[in-house]
C-alpha cells in the first residue's frame, strides 16, 4: 500500500536541510528554556514552533510531524513541573493543547501551500514540454514543405522565372525554419541578445559555405518578448542572408556588422556590409524587391520603420518602440 497522499514526499522537499535547520532552532529553543527559566514559564513549548515550521517548510510534512512529536514530548516532560513526568495541571494542559493546535495548523498550511506549488510546477513543466513538442512539429512541417518545393523545382526549366520564384520561396522557408529552431530551442531565449543574434547569423553564414565572410555583433542587454524577438530575428536573418547572397558576389571575403541598441524609448537594429551597396531599385524610397518587402512587413509587426541606406556598403536600419 502506498503512502497516504497527505504524507507523500514532494519534489521540492529537502529532508537533510530541513533536519539541520529544525535541529538548530530546536536546540536554541531548549537552550532558551533552560537559560531564561521562569521568563518562559507558561509558554515554553511555543519556543519550539519555529523549529517545526522550518523543518516542515524545508524538509517536508513527515519531517515536520516528526519534529512536532519530539517537541511535544520534550515540552511535556521538560517544560512543566513536576519535571521528568507526564503530569500536567489544568493550566499547563491548556498550554500543551494550544501548542498541538498551533503546530498542526502551521503544518497544514505549509503542506497546502507546498502541494499548490508542486501542482503548479508540474503543470508548468508539462506545458513547456507540450509547447516545445508543438514547435518541433511546426519546424518539421515547414521543412517538409521546403523539401516538396525543392522537388518541384527540379521539374521546372532551369533559371526560368518560375524556377527562380520557387527558389526564392524555398530560401525564405528554409530561413524561417532556421530562425524557428534557434528561437524555440531550450534555453536559447535566455541568452543575451548579442549571443543569440551572433549564433543565428553565424549559422546562416556557415550554411552558405562562405568561410571568408567575417561577422561583428554588438547588442545592448534589452529584454524583448517572444513575438518581438521572433520579428527581430527574422529581420536580422533576412538582411544577413541578402548580404551573403548579393554583397560579396565578386570576392571571397567580406564583413557583416549587426548592431542592436536603444535610444531613449526606441530600439535600433542595423545590419550592414562592406559590399557595393544596394541597387537603386532597393535603396529608393519607392523601391521594390522580395527581401525588402519581407523586412518592411516584419518591421510593421514591431510598429517600427525601416530604411535601406546605400554607400559605403549596404545598411538596413530598423527603428521601433521599446
Amino acid at each position: 500500500m502506498g503512502r497516504p497522499a497527505l504524507l507523500k514526499p514532494l519534489r521540492q522537499d529537502r529532508p537533510w536541510r530541513g533536519l539541520a535547520a529544525g535541529a538548530a532552532l530546536f536546540g536554541l529553543a531548549v537552550l532558551a528554556r533552560w537559560r531564561f527559566g521562569g521568563w518562559t514559564e507558561g509558554f515554553g513549548p511555543m519556543l519550539l514552533l519555529p523549529a517545526i515550521l522550518l523543518a516542515g517548510l524545508i524538509g517536508g510534512i513527515r519531517l515536520g510531524l516528526a519534529v512536532a512529536v519530539v517537541g511535544l514530548l520534550v515540552a511535556w516532560v521538560g517544560f512543566f513541573p513536576p519535571y521528568g513526568t507526564f503530569i500536567l495541571n489544568a493550566e499547563n494542559a491548556v498550554t500543551v493543547g494550544a501548542f498541538v493546535a498551533t503546530a498542526g495548523l502551521q503544518l497544514y498550511v505549509i503542506r497546502a501551500l507546498k502541494l499548490a506549488i508542486d501542482t503548479c510546477s508540474v503543470s508548468e513543466e508539462r506545458s513547456h514540454i507540450l509547447f516545445r513538442e508543438l514547435q518541433h512539429r511546426v519546424a518539421n512541417n515547414l521543412q517538409v514543405v521546403s523539401g516538396l518545393l525543392h522537388k518541384e523545382r527540379k521539374r521546372l526549366e532551369r533559371d526560368s522565372p518560375a524556377e527562380q520564384a520557387m527558389a526564392n520561396v524555398q530560401e525564405r522557408l528554409d530561413l524561417l525554419v532556421e530562425v524557428h529552431r534557434s528561437l524555440y530551442s531550450p534555453g536559447i531565449v535566455k541568452l543575451p541578445i548579442a549571443v543569440y543574434l551572433e549564433t543565428l547569423a553565424r549559422d546562416l553564414i556557415r550554411s552558405s559555405n562562405r568561410p571568408g565572410i567575417s561577422l561583428e555583433v554588438a547588442a545592448a542587454n534589452v529584454q524583448l518578448d517572444l513575438d518581438r524577438l521572433m520579428s527581430l530575428s527574422m529581420i536580422a536573418a533576412e538582411a544577413t542572408t541578402n548580404a551573403v547572397k548579393y554583397a560579396f558576389q565578386d570576392r571571397e571575403t567580406g564583413k557583416i556588422s549587426i548592431n542592436f541598441g536603444t535610444q531613449g524609448e526606441t530600439c535600433l537594429l542595423t545590419v550592414s556590409d562592406d559590399g557595393p551597396g544596394f541597387p537603386t531599385s532597393v535603396a529608393s524610397p519607392k523601391g521594390h524587391s522580395l527581401g525588402r518587402g519581407i523586412i518592411e512587413s516584419l518591421a510593421s509587426q514591431l510598429h517600427g520603420t525601416v530604411s535601406f541606406e546605400a554607400g559605403p556598403g549596404a545598411t538596413v536600419r530598423v527603428v521601433f518602440p521599446r
